[in-house]
């Protein structure tokens, strides 16, 4: 058994897949032993399978299947099921690592054992700007009550899973759901609600790249319905005091969705909305400035 499962997930991948693997290999460093590469492709039409088998021998330990599910929950459930590691790291296709920085992650997890070990992402667009520096891992304790703070404020990490180091024991409480989208919000606030032992890293290792294919460049109904229900299901999971935090994520929505939400969606946005013009999300110690801004903007016009 192997101490980390590196999972991708790679469909029509043959423009980045040889750059992530490249990236991976010099992240893994000396750590290749304990490591276990897991590459599902889904559905590819391209060269991508090529790719995987040209790098194949490079890893000690490499396993890959070749699916047709066209949907990345089930793609990500896949190579959990192929997993032997203790720990559980995504990486998507088309992002990159810093050199050593897995090497590093596991000579940390070893001895501390964390429920969930959370990097902070370094969003990039530029390939041009990413830099091989890296100065190790050096995380902060959090507890649980902090770590949800931090996520619901946006403030550090989100609900992804690339990049995280997380215990296997989570992905098999929480199961990620087969949805084609917003998969990691849909498990992340449960692992994140149920872990006693989190610890955060805020100088990133993960080159996340955005591409144009996000929520607000290619909206769909199937992407507004499950942005809903992964809200009420974070709503359901994370406690009462949380409640003028979590109103900030429907804002959200109401602010930049509203023309996309059907009838019963509305309803239900609005219900939380309607909940910040109150004393207690205006007094609010966790509320950023800026929503109580915009909500009181939105409360002016109303």
């Amino acid at each position: 058994m192997t101490f980390l499962s590196v999972i991708i997930a790679a469909h029509n991948a043959e423009k980045t897949l040889a750059g992530v693997l490249h990236s991976l290999l010099d992240a893994i460093g000396s750590e290749a032993e304990q490591t276990e590469v897991i590459i599902i492709n889904d559905n590819s039409v391209d060269s991508t399978q090529n790719i995987i088998e040209q790098w194949s021998a490079r890893f000690p330990h490499f396993i890959t299947r070749q699916v047709s599910y066209c949907n990345v929950g089930m793609v990500r459930n896949e190579g959990i099921q192929q997993s032997s590691g203790q720990y559980i790291f995504m990486l998507d296709s088309d992002d990159l690592l810093k050199p050593g920085s897995l090497q590093d992650a596991i000579n940390f997890l070893r001895p501390h054992l964390p429920d969930m070990l959370i990097t902070h992402l370094l969003e990039v667009r530029d390939l041009s700007k990413i830099t091989p520096e890296w100065g190790g891992f050096n995380p902060v304790s959090l507890t649980t009550d902090e770590a949800i703070t931090r996520f619901l404020i946006h403030k550090d990490f989100q609900a992804h899973l690339g990049g995280q180091f997380i215990h296997r024991e989570l992905f098999e409480k929480y199961p990620v759901p087969a949805i084609s989208c917003y998969e990691d919000f849909a498990v992340f606030p449960a692992m994140l609600a149920t872990s006693r032992k989190i610890y955060f890293q805020r100088n990133g290792h993960y080159y996340y790249v955005k591409t144009g294919s996000s929520l607000s460049s290619d909206i769909t109904p199937d992407k507004i319905a499950h942005l809903v229900d992964c809200t009420l299901k974070m709503e359901e999971i994370f406690p009462d005091k949380f409640e003028s935090l979590i109103n900030c994520h429907w804002f959200d929505i109401f602010t930049n969705h509203w023309k996309h939400l059907t009838s019963s969606q509305r309803e239900i946005v609005r219900k939380r909305v309607n909940k910040m013009y109150s004393w207690r999300f205006f007094m609010s110690k966790d509320v950023r400035f800026s929503y109580k801004k915009r909500v009181l903007k939105a409360l002016w016009k109303k």
